[in-house]
Order: C-alpha cells, then sequence, then structure tokens
C-alpha cells in the first residue's frame, strides 16, 4: 500500500480524456494493483464501493504516488456533532461541481458528503448509491439536521445526495446543502422542486 502526493482523479481508462470516478488527496492511501506505462490501476480503500470489496477501482498518474516512508498517512481532525458536519459542508459553499471531485479545487454531491463525514470521523462509501445502502433510513418526515436525502430516477437508481440543513419547516420546504449538477456548484438552498420529485429517501449518518 501506498500513499497520494497531490490531488489527483481516479478515472475508468488509463487515459488523460477518461471519466472521472473519485478523487484522492495527499496523504490518502492506494493498493497499487497493475501499472502500465505511466498510468496505475489502484484501489482506494477509503472510498468502499459496491464496484470493488477493496475499495473505489481506477487508474491514476503513476506521478501522483509517493512511497509511504516518503509521505506517511495524515489522520484527518475529526469533532462530534451534527453541527460540525454542516460547517465541514458549508466550507464548500461556491466551490465548483465536478464530476468524480473531492476537493475545494472542485466537488461532486456524493463527494461533499463523503467529506463532510469523514471530518467527524465517519467513514461512508464514495457514491451516493452506496451511501444510501450503507446507512440507517429515517422517514422523510422524520429528517432533520445532519440527515442525507437521496434522489433517484424513476426505476430507483439513486443518482444524487444532499445534506438536510434543517427538519422540514411546516409548509413542508426543505432546507439542505449540495453539489448541485444543474447549478455546477455547491449551495445552500431549500429543496427545489425538480428535486422534491425525484426524492426518494432519507438516511441518518
Amino acid at each position: 500500500m501506498t500513499t497520494v502526493s497531490q490531488p489527483t482523479f481516479v478515472v475508468a481508462a488509463p487515459a488523460d480524456d477518461a471519466e472521472h470516478e473519485t478523487e484522492v488527496v495527499p496523504g490518502e492511501q492506494v493498493v497499487v494493483v497493475e501499472t502500465q506505462g505511466e498510468w496505475t490501476y489502484v484501489v482506494v480503500p477509503s472510498h468502499a464501493s459496491s464496484k470493488d470489496d477493496r475499495g473505489y477501482p481506477g487508474w491514476m498518474p503513476a506521478g501522483a504516488l509517493a512511497d509511504d516512508a516518503e509521505r506517511p498517512v495524515e489522520t484527518a481532525e475529526t469533532a462530534e456533532g451534527v453541527e460540525a458536519l454542516l460547517a465541514k459542508a458549508r466550507t464548500f459553499l461556491g466551490v465548483p461541481y465536478v464530476w468524480g471531485g473531492t476537493t475545494g479545487a472542485g466537488i461532486d454531491c456524493s463527494g461533499l458528503v463523503f467529506r463532510a463525514a469523514e471530518a467527524i470521523g465517519v467513514r461512508l462509501p464514495r457514491d451516493a448509491r452506496d451511501q444510501a445502502v450503507a446507512l440507517t433510513a429515517v422517514d422523510l418526515d422524520d429528517a432533520t439536521a445532519g440527515d442525507l436525502y437521496f434522489f433517484a430516477r424513476p426505476d430507483g437508481y439513486v443518482v444524487h445526495v444532499a445534506i438536510a440543513t434543517a427538519p422540514p419547516e411546516t409548509d413542508g420546504t426543505r432546507p439542505m446543502i449540495h453539489a448541485d449538477g444543474d447549478k455546477m456548484l455547491v449551495v445552500e438552498e431549500p429543496m427545489p422542486a425538480d428535486r422534491v420529485a425525484t426524492l426518494v429517501s432519507a438516511a441518518r449518518l
């Protein structure tokens, strides 16, 4: 096992224009499976995924790796409680939406949840659909600040996740923060009508 020396996207194929899968940051550990020229196939144990029991799989530039002896693994500072979770999520407000992103340079919806949960010591799967499966569901009417909202296609496939910032208001409004792929940035807002139409469940960390 080795560590990552710079923010790097793990991609679907060994090519610069390959689709982003997830993003790793300096100090995160990866398991090297194979190397092809300047590309290395890895799994990321800290990014749990249904795609591989060992961690999120994909390709990354070999030059982004560092020997463990040169870069020790960093332990994220953690805090407890909903306030800490929301405080971390809010540090990403205004950050551009980037598919597969997990950093302040660009982040996607499940990446935002992943990093916010990580900040309070909770390790979640990387993708929204896996996060929904891994967590304990709560009734939508019982959702409160810090809970997660999940949104799905008509076939039930979860495609989006947001963090509730308060319980539902008396008029049914649901305040939340999320990395919005339509607005292309992280926003805190009442749940828009188009999101309400695809809301399927809530879960608690």
